[in-house]
């Protein structure tokens, strides 16, 4: 059998996007060589904004103006407008940063945001909420989250609470804060969401991820195609609530399982995977996962091993994320 077949040949699958568990496509015995080809898809579910904790019924009105204060502060930021950015701030509000920095008054913001538009322009930005609530008649309380997509693709969550005071009628910012991260979250996957692809030789993989309910996991579901044979499988992303660790378990129509412990190196992220065939055979892998731009990624398999015996590296593998269009 040639070099290029047994390196790319029939394998245990460790789906990109699903982060890497093991999944097991065996074919040809000799060339068991676990090949992680990533590939995903997802339909992000309904943001919480139209699902409020809060009563239904409760002050619809006022739910809505709140609603629509948030979403036009997204839209300012979006056009880099600092001025119409500062003015979503009540005149002394104030904003603390996720490192703890506070600005206050609309001056220092206005001087704030013109800074870092010029800094970083083109990003995007949407907030998801997830709970409006009202403590008092002129006072609202907004907890979610920012979803900034910077210009070359990369996305940054984050949680937000936004304390809004109703002024001669206008909804504005008293004060507004965002949250630093505690570790690694699942939000940090979110780009994951979505359909993804990747093909390579005989070999197409596609992958398809959406949240659960009240965001708790990511779901995935895959599908491997190699040489006309096909194997299928759910994955789950999730923190691990005994140990705080972000993980992926995986599970193969045919039987094969896997878990997979999941860390980052700055933009790179390291996905530490072990799993076991339906056939009961131990494959180990390490898959790296760089992102190149919102649509696109590559998946590297490294460090692999197949019941003890080390296979070789596997080459980059590049994956796409698959549109309505396509």
């Amino acid at each position: 059998m040639s070099p290029t077949r047994t390196r790319r040949g029939p394998a245990v699958v460790l789906t990109v996007a699903a982060i890497a568990l093991a999944a097991a496509f065996a074919a040809d015995r000799r060339e068991a060589a676990g090949q992680p080809t990533p590939t995903a898809a997802a339909q992000p579910t309904p943001t919480a904004a139209a699902q409020p904790a809060a009563a239904p019924a409760e002050r619809p009105a006022d739910r809505a103006a709140v609603t629509a204060a948030v979403n036009g502060l997204a839209a300012a930021f979006r056009k880099g407008d600092a001025k119409a950015v500062a003015a979503h701030w009540a005149a002394d509000g104030e904003y603390v940063d996720d490192e703890g920095t506070t600005f206050h008054g609309r001056p220092a913001l206005e001087k704030e945001y013109t800074e870092a538009f010029a800094k970083n322009p083109g990003n995007g930005l949407e907030v998801e909420i997830d709970t409006v609530r009202f403590p008092s008649r002129d006072t609202a309380v907004v907890e979610g989250h920012f979803k900034l997509r910077r210009a070359k693709g990369e996305l940054v969550v984050s949680k937000c609470s936004l304390l809004y005071a109703r002024e001669d009628g206008k909804w504005l910012i008293a004060i507004l804060r965002e949250w630093p991260s505690d570790g690694l979250s699942l939000r940090d996957l979110e780009f994951l969401v979505g359909t993804w692809e990747s093909k390579q030789g005989g070999t197409v993989v596609r992958t398809r991820y959406e949240w659960t309910a009240n965001k708790a996991f990511i779901r995935c579901q895959f599908s491997v195609v190699h040489d006309g044979k096909a194997v299928g499988g759910v994955q789950m992303i999730g923190k691990d609530p005994a140990t705080g660790v972000l993980r992926v378990w995986t599970f193969e129509d045919n039987g094969g399982i896997g878990d997979t412990d999941v860390t980052r190196d700055g933009k790179k992220w390291v996905f530490t995977a072990r799993g076991t065939t339906a056939e009961g055979r131990v494959l180990t892998v390490t898959n790296l996962l760089t992102p190149v731009d919102a649509d696109t990624f590559l998946w590297h398999p490294v460090q692999r091993a197949l019941d003890g015996e080390p296979l070789p590296d596997l080459p980059p593998v590049r994956v796409t994320r698959v549109t309505d269009k396509q």
